[in-house]
């Protein structure tokens, strides 16, 4: 199982299909691909910490790949990074920020922090650098799912963080009215008011991570 054939999938799911012969296939084949092909997978992670430039697809990889690695903890929060923030002692939790995403590349909200702590920090090649990353990121995710408009176009995501920084960063909420998650398809409903005052719904799929902390 190549990556091409992974790709050409993940274009199929964006338009055909009924969401649980989606969900099945999409994950199925990301199984597939990490177990068959778990050295390209390390060759995209090691190409994305060299700084080399990663397709939409390698960025599509990188980020579900993840979640089938024994590294992915859904519900990790860095509580100790989370403190260091909080008391603005800024250069320390970068440096542990730093070796978090080491562990973890495929987390918005990490780049999303280290990108906000290297500018103010003055690091600002850097902080460009983890703001490409993290711009490409995103939007390798809501292409790879859908448009999040829907239930049948819900964007897959890998956590709740993700989740917020998605609505944040992408659909420009404001605030968010209210949230709806139903067990009976790991569909998590989200109302949001966005930065023009527009009320909308916005739909992501938590499958991936109901089937991992299931199973913990």
């Amino acid at each position: 199982m190549n990556k091409l054939k992974f790709i050409s999938l993940a274009a199929l799911i964006l338009t055909f299909g009924s969401l649980c012969a989606q969900d099945d296939a999409f994950y199925s084949e990301v199984r597939g691909f990490m177990s068959e092909s778990r050295p390209e997978y390390d060759k995209i992670v090691s190409s994305y910490f060299a700084g080399q430039e990663l397709s939409a697809d390698d960025y599509t990889l990188l980020y579900y790949g993840y979640t089938f690695t024994d590294a992915y903890k859904p519900d990790f929060v860095n509580k100790s990074v989370d403190s260091l923030i909080d008391a603005k002692k800024y250069a320390e939790a970068y440096d542990a920020l730093k070796k978090e995403h080491l562990k973890d590349p495929s987390s918005l909200q990490i780049l999303f922090d280290l990108m906000g702590l290297a500018f103010v920090l003055e690091k600002s090649d850097e902080g460009q650098q983890y703001q490409k990353k993290y711009i490409n990121l995103l939007l390798a995710i809501v292409q790879a799912s859908g448009d999040g408009l829907s239930r049948e176009n819900a964007i897959k995501v890998n956590t709740v963080r993700d989740e917020f920084q998605i609505l944040s960063s992408y659909f420009r909420a404001s605030s968010i009215v209210k949230k709806e998650f139903s067990s009976s398809d790991s569909i998590d409903k989200v109302t949001i008011k966005d930065s023009e005052g527009i009320v909308k719904d916005v739909f992501f799929d938590f499958t991936r991570y109901v089937a991992v902390t299931s199973a913990q």
